[in-house]
């Protein structure tokens, strides 16, 4: 999910996903606090609406902020990537399996057994990337967020009322809540894809970015 998610990696210190993730959540202190009683290096982090996950380089994920429903209170184990949505978070296991917490009102937390290559969050719902290729969502349905189409995938990107994938072969396709045009997705090859709020961006094979959407605060407009 992207509606204020970022996810980040490549080796950051968990001291700077800390100042990274305050700012982004809009909360100041503490966090200094909370890196000098660790000293791991973080592969990975994603920002969710009011609370962060980071991947540590041991496997193990920490979570902090608003820990309501306890979505800050990741399991023990080894993962591989994670995602933070609205009231719940879920993580990749090295095994392939997805585990879930946090506010499960929608069943979100309630993950289908197998293997998966990606997790994403969105604000009551979730879709995995099975190792096969194709995408499976659960937890809220509302617009039909929830109805993956056929096919394989290679990337998959939960926002809050819509979805969308990005094709083996490179094109985007969306499908859910499509009142501000966030489904409408150009034609040609990508290489990456983000479902926010009410808009959506991909990242065009050239380095480009495209959004299309809902603009009211110019999140649509994509720098040159």
């Amino acid at each position: 999910m992207n509606w204020g998610r970022r996810t980040i990696t490549g080796g950051l210190t968990l001291a700077l996903l800390l100042a990274l993730a305050g700012a982004a959540l809009g909360v100041s202190g503490g966090w200094e606090g909370a890196a000098a009683q660790r000293s791991e290096r973080a592969v990975a982090i994603s920002v969710g609406v009011a609370h962060a996950c980071a991947v540590l380089d041991s496997g193990e994920i920490v979570c902090w902020g608003a820990g309501e429903y306890g979505r800050t209170d990741a399991p023990a184990g080894r993962f591989s990537a994670v995602s933070a949505g609205e009231g719940h978070s879920c993580g990749l296991r090295e095994t392939g399996e997805i585990e879930c917490w946090g506010g499960n009102g929608y069943w979100q937390a309630d993950a289908p057994t197998g293997r998966f290559s990606a997790v994403g969050a969105g604000w009551s719902h979730r879709c995995g990337l099975r190792e096969t290729g194709e995408i499976e969502c659960w937890g809220n349905i509302d617009w039909g967020k929830a109805d993956a189409p056929a096919g394989h995938f290679s990337a998959v990107s939960a926002g809050w009322g819509h979805t969308c994938g990005l094709r083996e072969t490179g094109e985007i396709e969306c499908w859910g809540d499509n009142y501000y045009g966030q489904t409408d997705a150009p034609a040609g090859r990508f290489s990456a894809v983000g479902a926010g709020g009410s808009h959506t961006c991909g990242l065009r094979e050239t380095g480009a970015v495209e959004c299309w959407g809902n603009n009211d605060a110019g999140q649509a407009d994509a720098p040159a």
